[in-house]
């Protein structure tokens, strides 16, 4: 089990270049990737993007990537010839200069730069590739580890809880079948004081039957037992090497509706307790599984 908070740094080296990436991801619903690169690195984001893919299904996921030089670089001029053939015959042409063959490196450069590139040397695409999927490589590790780490962190704390949930249902069980016998009871006891002030005669036999079919409405056990059937399955799912975190968040979703059916029905303060600590229970784990890729 993951979290989809981590961060994770690698770096890879060639010959004159370094490239830095730095991953770092928080949670969210889906995938939301972000890649934050060099131009230079353009050529590279479609296959960094997929290699992301390929390794995380959840998180917002945001990648810096930095390239550095790590020595000095062979430079090449770039001539622009037919800018450099203008600028001269605009020094002919403004008695600058007597011919096109004489004017000067000083008063071409004056009136323009442009004609005149220093560059790098062209990285080669292969080499680039390369160091930067080393350096993503050991990034997604470290990602990952962290991820992990927490993930592990994560469930210790919510099978913790779990296991509340259990105890707090085997009581809620212990107490259903008390709980519906005093409803009876003091349905039955309402309904002989209101008919002792009224001279009404009650069929005794329609009556009783009437006062289990309202008692049947009190009974919480199919909720009970649903609850307790969630209860295996998110255990069971805590144990999935797998992305889990939307099948927890169905599996909450379920239980929350279960236990609110618990407390429209039951009218037994020890079971309304009990419900309330299954709530908060419940939302102190909703609130982990947020967090859970």
């Amino acid at each position: 089990m993951n979290s989809m908070t981590g961060f994770g740094r690698g770096i890879g080296i060639d010959e004159s270049l370094q490239i830095i990436i730095e991953i770092k991801s928080v949670n969210s619903r889906f995938l939301d990737l972000h890649l934050n690169m060099p131009a230079t690195l353009y050529f590279l984001e479609n296959t960094l993007r997929r290699h992301i893919k390929d390794t995380l299904q959840r998180g917002k996921v945001e990648v810096n990537v930095t390239l550095k030089n790590t020595s000095d670089r062979e430079k090449v001029f770039t001539v622009n010839n037919t800018l450099a053939d203008q600028i001269r015959d605009f020094l002919v042409a403004q008695g600058f200069s007597q011919t096109k063959e004489r004017a000067s490196l000083r008063d071409m450069m004056s009136i323009s730069q442009d004609w005149l590139v220093l560059e790098d040397v062209p990285f080669e695409e292969a080499k680039l590739e390369g160091a930067t999927l080393d350096a993503l490589k050991t990034a997604l590790a470290g990602l990952c580890d962290m991820r992990a780490l927490e993930g592990a962190n994560l469930k210790a704390e919510i099978e913790g809880r779990v296991n509340t949930l259990e105890a707090v249902l085997q009581e809620v069980t212990a107490h259903k079948d008390i709980a519906v016998k005093k409803y009876e009871e003091r349905l039955l006891q309402r309904i002989q004081t209101v008919l002792e002030k009224t001279d009404v005669t009650v069929n005794m036999d329609r009556f009783l039957q009437e006062v289990a079919t309202m008692s049947d409405k009190t009974d919480i056990t199919e909720e009970i037992v649903r609850f307790g059937s969630h209860v295996v399955q998110l255990r069971n799912t805590l144990k999935e090497n797998q992305p889990i975190g939307r099948k927890l968040d169905f599996l909450l979703q379920e239980m929350n509706r279960e236990v609110n059916t618990m407390g429209s029905k039951g009218s037994d303060l020890a079971i309304t307790d009990r419900v309330v600590v299954l709530k908060c229970e419940l939302e102190k784990i909703r609130e982990q599984i947020q967090n859970i890729e």
